[in-house]
């Protein structure tokens, strides 16, 4: 930041209190810290009010691949995650909290242009592999007795292959699935999403979510995990984004080498201004701040060179014989 020293006017009285000593000004060294201490108390601010509200720490995760584009050009857009994005991750208490794709269709809701809520998860629960952030599909609840999945959101959709879902097998039902369930016109493809249900092994029954990448054809059930995936593994929902920037630390880290190119262009675009706009600020309040000092100091001198016309005398007692006559003082008679 460009710092400007403007303009004093001191004001000294006829008594002398002007010379009362000045504030002492801090120096260029002082100024620096003094301006380093804020910026980090601002960003101290920021990261806490983050943590409050995702009670997760760090809240933010860094997408690394190309998993939940919207494109096939690998060109990103605003409001889709995409490579090198920052996404804030909210911790959740319960499968309740999370909104699957087929719970979205019924209620209409959508996040990251599609429908349901995104979460990020551990890979088979295992905290030494990097995490996955894909959309919830569906969520699959295991029956007593261990032979059949219920998912309760097909219930208020349309079966059949005109309608949302259909299974291989028609004797399931949506409270009784068996065999592999398909789910018609599913994101910006508008494909054919397959879960293998009859395909989950007897060791890995258990209540769980179906992931799937928005950009991937398949779901991430026996392609990156065994089995559904249990809201042990959850590390949180994806909530908000912060385009291009966690593509300075995937570069640092040697990662990115397919980053979209307007994700490349739009970062250093968003980090020149950031660096140029306080410094246009400070020009254009250092500009204003002098001009209002000299219409100050204008109307000052005008004040004074009035202040002395009216002290000398009128122009027809300059006339009389031996000069003006002399000024009676102030109350004398």
């Amino acid at each position: 930041m460009v710092l400007y020293q403007c303009a004093t006017v001191r004001v000294v009285s006829s008594d002398g209190s002007g010379d009362k000593k000045e504030k002492k000004k801090l120096s260029p060294g002082m100024q620096f810290l003094r301006d380093a201490g804020v910026a980090l108390i601002f960003v101290a601010t920021l990261l806490l009010a983050m943590y409050a509200y995702t009670g997760l720490w760090p809240p933010l995760v860094v997408v690394e691949s190309s998993s939940m584009m919207h494109t096939e050009d690998n060109t990103s857009q605003i409001g889709v995650i995409d490579t090198g994005d920052l996404v804030l991750v909210k911790d959740i208490d319960s499968s309740g909290d999370i909104v699957t794709y087929l719970q979205g269709v019924h209620t209409d809701y959508s996040t990251y242009g599609d429908y349901g809520d995104v979460i990020i998860y551990k890979i088979n629960g295992d905290d030494s592999r990097t995490p996955i952030i894909h959309r919830a599909m569906a969520y699959l609840e295991l029956n007593p007795g261990g032979a059949s999945y219920t998912c309760e959101a097909l219930q208020y959709l349309e079966r059949g292959p005109n309608g949302k879902w259909d299974t291989a097998d028609s004797g399931d039902e949506w409270d009784s699935l068996t065999s592999t369930l398909y789910i018609y016109r599913v994101g910006y493809k508008h494909e054919t999403v397959t879960i293998r249900i009859d395909r989950i092994s007897n060791s890995d029954d258990r209540n769980g979510f179906v992931t799937k990448g928005d950009h991937n054809d398949d779901v991430d059930l026996f392609r990156l995990v065994s089995g559904p995936i249990p809201v042990s593994w959850v590390v949180g929902e994806a909530r908000g984004e912060l385009p291009w920037f966690g593509l300075l630390k995937l570069w640092a880290s040697g990662g990115a080498v397919d980053a979209p190119p307007n994700s490349v262009r739009d970062l250093w675009i968003a980090m020149a201004l950031i660096v140029v706009t306080p410094i246009a600020l400070d020009v254009v309040l250092t500009f204003r701040i002098r001009r209002r000092i000299a219409r100050k100091r204008e109307a000052a001198i005008q004040q004074h060179e009035e202040a002395i016309r009216q002290e000398q005398p009128p122009a027809d007692e300059k006339n009389l014989p031996g000069g003006p006559p002399p000024r009676t003082p102030p109350g004398q008679v």
